[in-house]
């Protein structure tokens, strides 16, 4: 590798890591009584479908700025959630852990008028997590291996041709928990009881950036050259 080349991956380097830009979302708790609904597998499986009322109305805030991008805000929208939440393990120090699958979408409109904003899904090789420390719970979707965001249509022009990348992550903070017929969060082999629950959600991804693009190009230039 030449020196002039050696210098200039140095620089692509340097502007990798200063534009390394994200995007933000957020939505706060709606007013009017518990939205989330989960409940149990009777079979003992130690599987629940946990949903969400999909009438509530959310404030749904998207903030790109610190990428040069659109912060679109879009109120009255919706959520649909589809969690499955599997057997849950009670840890040592009391706190629980319980698997989390599925996908949320975040939406505008209803019927055939809905239009998708923000889609998030964990992927087969991955999961979340729904955390209760002491009389805190939340669900977090983490793992840059196992969970990805789609951008929807209506959210599509405000990131400018960008795709939404690694790290992907999102928060679902859950309060008011209500359990339906038990004293206890798990019951029997781990199974989670049937809750309700309110929740306020968020989240963020990384979108790819000219620094980074720069040093894909060099290190194609790279590669020619020591192929001469």
């Amino acid at each position: 590798m030449t020196r002039s080349i050696a210098l200039a991956l140095t620089t692509a380097l340097t502007l990798a890591a200063a534009a390394n830009a994200s995007v933000t979302f957020q939505f706060a708790d709606p007013t009017g009584g518990n939205q989330v609904t989960h409940v149990a597998n009777g079979a003992g499986a130690g599987l629940g479908l946990m949903t969400y009322d999909t009438s509530a109305n959310i404030d749904f805030f998207v903030d790109g700025s610190g990428s040069g991008l659109g912060s679109p805000s879009f109120l009255g929208a919706h959520l649909e959630i589809n969690f499955v939440l599997g057997a849950g393990t009670v840890l040592g120090s009391g706190d629980i852990i319980i698997p989390v699958t599925g996908t949320f979408t975040i939406y505008q409109g209803s019927g055939m008028s809905r239009v998708d904003i923000l889609t998030g899904t964990t992927l087969p090789s991955g999961s979340g997590a729904f955390f209760q420390v002491g009389s805190t719970q939340a669900i977090l979707f983490s793992d840059p291996e196992g969970f990805a965001y789609t951008a929807g249509p209506a959210l599509t022009p405000s990131l400018a041709g960008n795709s939404l990348v690694d790290p992907q992550e999102a928060v679902f903070t859950i309060t008011d928990l209500n359990l339906t017929s038990a004293a206890s969060l798990l019951g029997a082999g781990g199974v989670v009881n049937s809750f309700t629950a309110n929740t306020s959600f968020s989240g963020n991804a990384n979108i790819p950036t000219p620094g980074a693009m720069a040093l894909v190009g060099l290190g194609g230039l790279v590669a020619v050259r020591r192929r001469r």
